[in-house]
């Protein structure tokens, strides 16, 4: 059973009007991060985790998001919604974990049959305001170069962000201390490629 309602703290409408409310992570979250996990499909999975996982076990699979549920160092979001073949069903989540330093590592993972609704640009919005209010000043993350939904995402931030292109992958680096667009009307871009940008985004 999940938790009372009193602990959503978030509440948004997706553009096809589906109601999806929002709470923190806890420990005890691991049944919910393995149902979104089965979920996902083949290219969800590698976009999120970097590593085929077709034929992980059922234990494995457990271990992994038992991990993503600790969080010592860490903080984290879970969005739920009622479904046609589910009340209450885990839809996504999104986590960060400080490195020092002002410093944090972000992920979000959506189910693969509510994707393209928006989900995942709410979930990134609120897991860096979370990551802002625990003290974090720069969130970090690896991402697929080919993985053209988590870029459009990372287009409706509010903060400007530097991109450096290594081979398939990019490192990058979300700016929490400031707004974009810049307030003083610049016009400075959201993305700052460090090298050669890629080809395309």
């Amino acid at each position: 059973m999940n938790k009372p309602a009193e602990a959503y703290i978030y509440h948004f409408e997706t553009r096809d009007g589906m109601a999806v409310r929002i709470r923190r992570m806890t420990n005890d979250d691991t049944r919910y991060l393995v149902d979104i996990f089965k979920h996902m499909g083949a290219d969800s999975r590698y976009h999120r985790f970097h590593q085929p996982t077709a034929h992980l076990d059922d234990d494995f699979v457990w271990d992994e998001a038992q991990h993503i549920a600790d969080l010592y160092n860490a903080g984290g979001l879970l969005a739920f919604a009622d479904l046609p073949d589910q009340s209450d069903a885990p839809i996504g989540g999104a986590r960060y974990v400080m490195t020092g330093g002002g410093r944090a590592e972000t992920a979000v993972s959506i189910r693969d049959d509510v994707q393209r609704m928006g989900i995942g640009s709410h979930l990134l919005k609120l897991i860096a305001k979370e990551a802002r209010l625990a003290g974090v000043e720069t969130l970090i993350a690896t991402i697929q170069n080919d993985n053209r939904a988590i870029w459009c995402t990372l287009k409706h931030l509010p903060h400007p962000l530097k991109r450096v292109q290594d081979g398939t992958i990019s490192e990058i680096e979300i700016d929490l201390t400031t707004y974009w667009p810049p307030a003083d009307g610049s016009h400075h871009p959201q993305i700052q490629f460090v090298g050669s940008p890629p080809n395309a985004i």
